[in-house]
């Protein structure tokens, strides 16, 4: 069953990258943008919000990147996602402050490791998914961490940052996680 859901979750998200973005496949080769927006596009179905901004109520959401970041130029992922009910929208930000205000997900890139402490306190308590390939960024208080494992992208979640947002993960999404904290 978590081999069968694990193998769904990817293949609609390469499905995703790979027919909202071809140009950028063959810009420089390089996958893991495009595997990170679709894996980012999937926590939208696997991470239920708290009123008044749960997905179901939202027209549109924004998924935010703070920092200089190669996510950022898979917006196309993003805009094939939308619907007529639901549109997507990958939106760069400078301040968590700000983010915390309208964003669904803030994704922060490693070049903001040196605000880190600074972004999480902004961001804590606020029903905001954060997500990061920084180093151990779910074991320091994330919500989702990137992680590569024997050259796969892969996940862990921080269930009490999640719940202390607000925010409730899907047991499937815990399943495919290569770690799950709670701390």
């Amino acid at each position: 069953m978590i081999r069968k859901f694990f193998y769904k979750f990817v293949a609609v998200g390469i499905a995703v990258s790979t027919i909202a973005a071809p140009q950028l496949l063959l810009a420089d080769g390089n996958k893991e943008p495009l595997i990170k927006a679709a894996f980012i596009y999937n926590f939208v179905k696997f991470v239920e919000w708290p009123a008044p901004k749960a997905i179901s109520q939202q027209a549109s959401i924004d998924i935010c990147v703070l920092g200089e970041n190669a996510i950022a130029s898979a917006s196309e992922v993003f805009k094939a996602a939308s619907t007529s009910k639901l549109k997507l929208s990958l939106v760069q930000e400078s301040s968590a402050k700000k983010a915390a205000s309208h964003c669904h997900i803030v994704f922060i890139s490693q070049s903001e490791m040196g605000r880190f402490t600074e972004i999480m306190g902004a961001l804590k308590g606020q029903p905001v998914l954060t997500v990061s390939d920084i180093d151990n960024f779910a074991d320091s208080g994330g919500m989702i961490g990137f992680v590569t494992n024997d050259n796969k992208i892969k996940v862990e979640v921080n269930t009490k940052a999640v719940t202390s947002a607000g925010l409730r993960v899907d047991a499937q999404l815990l399943e495919i996680a290569v770690k799950v904290i709670d701390k």
